[in-house]
């Protein structure tokens, strides 16, 4: 862990993180954590594109 980073611990009793994401920090805390870090970095592409894309189409390129 950096110290610009939070730990699990930090992020779990923040009441502005969400509940999804503490959801899936406890689930995903016992995998294999290179497993769990490549499985994140997808997820935020294909959110990041949708996010864009919606964007997009609300207020053009």
């Amino acid at each position: 862990m950096t110290p610009d980073r939070p730990s699990l611990e930090t992020l779990m009793n923040d009441p502005a993180v969400s509940y999804p994401l503490k959801a899936v920090l406890l689930v995903w805390w016992s995998r294999d954590p290179l497993d769990a870090a490549n499985d994140a970095a997808a997820l935020a592409s294909v959110m990041g594109d949708r996010a864009t894309a919606l964007l997009e189409q609300h207020h053009g390129p």
